[in-house]
């Protein structure tokens, strides 16, 4: 069964808003293991956006999270200001809603990835 996800990222440089879809692994342990890939490639967190694009070919780039209506979970991967700090929240919409709820974050990327794919160092 698949748990599609909508992934948006602000803050980084040259892209101020960025919104992915992918159809399958949504849920957290997946979206651990989708961040923790995207941090193999390099460990700058003002490129983490790039590197997560280049790290999942099936992504489909969205104008915006609604166009995603059959999403369960949606995450935001924010580069604080003065960069160097990724930060992720993240949402569910219960099968049949029309709303999200939060489902855990703000938190740091690293701690995310701990929390969802422990034993798994990023």
């Amino acid at each position: 069964m698949a748990t599609r996800a909508v992934y948006s990222f602000t803050g980084f440089p040259d892209v101020p808003e960025r919104h992915l879809y992918l159809h399958h692994d949504g849920y957290p342990t997946g979206a651990a293991w989708r961040f923790a890939t995207a941090l193999r490639q390099g460990t700058e967190p003002e490129a983490f956006a790039a590197a997560f694009l280049a790290s999942q070919p099936g992504a489909e780039p969205l104008a915006a999270p609604a166009q995603a209506a059959d999403a369960e979970y949606r995450y935001r991967v924010q580069l604080l200001a003065g960069g160097g700090a990724l930060q992720v929240a993240c949402w569910r919409r219960l099968p049949g809603g029309t709303t999200w709820q939060p489902r855990c974050g703000p938190m740091a990327l690293e701690l995310f990835i701990r929390r969802f794919l422990p034993g798994d160092p990023p």
